[in-house]
């Protein structure tokens, strides 16, 4: 397995967003999340078990098949969706969008929506 960021850190209410893109078995390449302190970057409060982005069926034939990836992400003005530009197997792009609620709740940082952060 081997695993790198994708582009820079996003000031969220929780932390700092940070995307990752990973490569694991059948050369499957996907894109997670994990969540930093926002006083303490150092310190890693969150991750995501499961890719937040995959290659769907649609999305795993071209030059390099299998792959999703993106350079960077950006943060809608509503400070909660994530806006990501991503391309697929080196011959499509897309946007996908997803809430970064919905991510807290994922790493286990609140318990539901609008939940105050857990202790």
């Amino acid at each position: 397995f081997k695993m790198g960021n994708c582009g820079s850190p996003i000031e969220t209410k929780y932390g700092w967003l940070v995307l990752t893109h990973g490569v694991g078995p059948f050369r499957r390449y996907c894109i997670g999340a994990a969540m930093l302190d926002l006083n303490d970057p150092t310190q890693v409060i969150g991750r995501l078990k499961d890719p937040i982005l995959q290659p769907n069926e649609n999305e795993r034939e071209g030059y390099v098949p299998n792959v999703v990836y993106t350079c960077g992400a950006m943060l809608a003005a509503n400070g909660d969706t994530v806006i990501v530009p991503y391309a697929t197997s080196d011959s499509s792009s897309d946007f996908a969008s997803f809430s970064v609620d919905d991510v807290a709740i994922g790493m286990g940082l609140i318990d539901k929506r609008n939940d105050a952060l857990k202790a």
